[in-house]
């Protein structure tokens, strides 16, 4: 058994995942890393295409943060991801919650 096995069954755990307008996802990831109960940040950048009318591509890039949290600190986090990141704003991104069954942790890599 890992040091770690407290992060798999018998905990419940909620996963944060924040998609925002580039460049403010390192902030946010920054901001929930020490947060009580967050068991783990991952922060990574997105580009891709999508259609606003047929025959017009959009190209976008987006940086994706993502919170493995404890379930009773989960709405505080994500609180405080929503107003860091000025989500509710038009054009500022989309965040959502869901349950996980399991969970580990991203543990950094030194080199």
């Amino acid at each position: 058994m890992s040091a770690l096995a407290h992060i798999g069954y018998g905990v419940e755990k909620k996963l944060i995942t924040a998609i925002i307008v580039s460049g403010q996802g390192m902030k946010l990831a920054k901001l929930v890393e020490s947060a009580p109960g967050v068991l783990s940040v991952s922060h990574h950048h997105a580009r891709g295409t999508g259609r606003r009318q047929p025959g017009s591509l959009l190209w976008t890039e987006r940086d994706v943060v993502m919170v493995l949290v404890e379930a009773p600190q989960a709405d505080e986090v994500f609180a405080q991801l929503f107003e860091a990141g000025e989500i509710g704003e038009p054009k500022q991104g989309i965040i959502f919650m869901e349950s996980v069954s399991r969970g580990h942790p991203m543990m950094p890599f030194d080199v």
